[in-house]
């Protein structure tokens, strides 16, 4: 039987006796037998989140029982994959846990600051309850040392699993389940300093008699809203009728898309331990994936597409990665979609029907909805003996990375990614970021940073129990940094390219963006919304004789068309990228 994803309700969790010490000012590694160390030593570490920052660094987060009890911490990596709180993470809670770990959730928000919501039991060892703590680019506890709660302060309710996304306005919602007379999901909305928004315990959805809400996701949507989607079953828990709801809620709360949602999947098909995935779409709408299991021979993929006033833009049910039938399995999906052709993207295992035979394929879905890439959709890893599995991938700059776990042997995994360009093609044939050597590993995440290097995270038993590591990949393939990368702390060089603090910053309504180049090269200067769309472009090769001359240039840029917010730009110097973030306040 092939090696599934973890429920995610539950992962029971061992001591160790080893410590292993992280070494001072560790960077991201070029050595895939090495990789970087996040939270390694006594005790195991696991179930870790991962948020990519504007400063193109990142936050990893995970469980660590070094303490004998399942504690919450942190760590802020910058670019350059250093570690910017303590050695082997920021504390954040260490209130009792219950004996078995659900999932969390992790963001950040526009200003870099962190949000992660977890659950404990420090109200009672029957009462299951969910926190939000805030954490600013400095370590400092914004929330306060006990974050915030969100929960009813006394009840003997099951509330796993909560979900957090940051909205345009620099909000948060949470949701989460809530199980106790029946099951029902919760939303709460938290405003920057920390207060609740939606009434003291937030705004519930329950089904009618017979019916259970679950798995509860969100994602930011135009306007202060957000866009959440759930699970609605009936029937026995082992043995499922499950549709799929969406609902987008405005700044206060009230329901955008009808008072019951949009239904988006009603075969039912799906068990208990299946977990949809939803994604923004940029445009005030938004992507999702699943897959279902109509027979115990028949797994298949889907992806759904419900624009901002809520209608359903591919058909009900969506549209079914592969129609491929013949013995042939489609499972664990993971979507990517590329704003400047408007195309997404999805992957997932592929299996055979006796499920000892593992490889990775891919569809490219058009907006109308059509399957570009034939009804099978394409094949980049082969089915063959070497377990495939937590499938991830990113966008970046035009292409897509792809990351996965592959295992020769039931205790030996290699994590591994490649590239592709929007038509499929491999900008670069699959790289091995972690041996095999290194033993088993678990719960795989990959984001791409602001540069658009990929960053991935993951559990693995090196060293006995658990621990977090993580990789970088950059957009040739190579592993580390890149010679060219230098400390911003660091006396400047003209032989550097690089691209200097926006003057002014905060500004209104323009800045000028200097910039540097050691050698002649092809350029683009862009300016990204915080949703990744492109809203300006100041410089873009094709220029005169296709290069711009080495040395010191400025470009003025103009915002005053755009609104209040957060920008990034962005510059492009044949295959190297920096990113620089711009406030523009009125």
């Amino acid at each position: 039987m092939a090696k599934k994803r973890p429920a995610k309700s539950m992962l029971i969790v061992l001591a160790a006796l080893v410590l292993v010490p992280l070494a001072a000012n560790a960077q991201w590694s070029p050595d895939s037998s090495l990789n970087l160390g996040i939270g390694v030593g006594v005790g195991e570490q696991a179930t870790a989140k991962l948020a990519e920052t504007s400063d193109g660094g990142c936050y990893i987060s995970w469980f660590d029982s070094r303490n004998g009890n399942y504690c919450m911490y942190l760590q802020r990596l910058n670019y350059l994959g250093e570690a910017q709180f303590v050695q082997n993470g920021l504390l954040i809670s260490d209130h009792p846990q219950n004996t078995s770990l659900v999932d969390y959730d992790l963001t950040v928000d526009q200003d870099d600051n962190a949000v992660v919501v977890f659950t404990d039991v420090r109200n009672g060892t029957n009462d299951l309850d969910v926190f939000a703590y805030k954490i600013g680019p400095d370590g400092t506890f914004l929330w306060g040392a006990d974050g915030v709660g969100l929960s009813e302060a006394v009840n003997s309710d099951f509330e796993p699993a909560p979900k957090v996304t940051a909205t345009t306005a620099g909000n948060f919602v949470v949701g989460w389940m809530k199980s106790g007379a029946t099951d029902i999901i919760c939303f709460q909305k938290i405003s920057a300093d920390g207060q609740k928004l939606w009434g003291e315990n937030g705004i519930t959805i329950s089904g009618i008699t017979g019916e259970r809400l679950s798995a509860p996701d969100l994602v930011p949507a135009e306007n202060d809203s957000v866009i959440a989607f759930w699970k609605n079953s009936t029937g026995p828990f082992w043995a499922p009728t499950t549709h799929l709801f969406t609902q987008k809620f405005g700044p206060n709360g009230e329901a955008a898309w009808g008072a019951s949602g949009v239904l988006i999947y009603d075969l039912g098909h799906m068990s208990a331990w299946t977990y949809p995935e939803i994604y923004p779409d940029g445009n005030g709408g938004a992507f999702y994936t699943w897959y279902d299991a109509p027979t115990l021979s028949e797994f298949n993929v889907w992806v759904e597409h419900v624009s901002a006033a809520g209608n359903l833009v591919f058909p009900l049910n969506g549209i079914q990665a592969s129609t491929n039938s013949n013995d042939r399995l489609h499972m664990y999906p993971s979507l990517s979609y590329l704003p400047a052709t408007d195309e997404l993207y999805v992957f997932w295992v592929e299996e055979n029907w006796n499920q000892n035979q593992y490889g990775l394929y891919g569809q490219k879905i058009s907006p109308q909805g059509d399957r570009l890439w034939t009804d099978s959709g394409r094949e980049f890893l082969g089915l063959g003996d070497a377990q495939i599995s937590f499938v991830c991938s990113a966008p970046a700059d035009t292409g897509i990375y792809v990351g996965y776990f592959e295992s020769p042997t039931v205790i030996n995994t290699a994590v591994k990614a490649f590239r592709i360009d929007p038509d499929g093609a491999m900008l670069w044939n699959p790289r091995v970021l972690s041996i095999s050597d290194l033993g088993s590993k678990d719960d795989l995440l990959m984001v791409a940073n602001t540069e658009g290097r990929a960053f991935l995270v993951w559990t693995d038993d090196r060293h006995g129990d658990f621990d977090v590591y993580a990789q970088n990949v950059n957009l040739d393939g190579t592993l580390g940094n890149p010679v060219s990368y230098v400390r911003e702390s660091d006396p400047p060089s003209p032989d550097w390219f690089r691209l200097d603090a926006p003057y002014p910053n905060p500004f209104n309504p323009s800045t000028t963006l200097t910039f540097n180049l050691p050698q002649a090269c092809p350029v683009s200067l862009r300016v990204f919304d915080v949703l990744g769309r492109n809203v300006a472009t100041l410089l873009a090769s094709p220029i005169p004789n296709g290069t711009m001359s080495a040395g010191t240039h400025s470009v003025l840029f103009d915002g005053s068309r755009l609104a209040s917010g957060v920008y990034f730009a962005r510059l492009t110097a044949g295959d190297q990228s920096v990113v620089r973030k711009l406030v523009l306040m009125r």
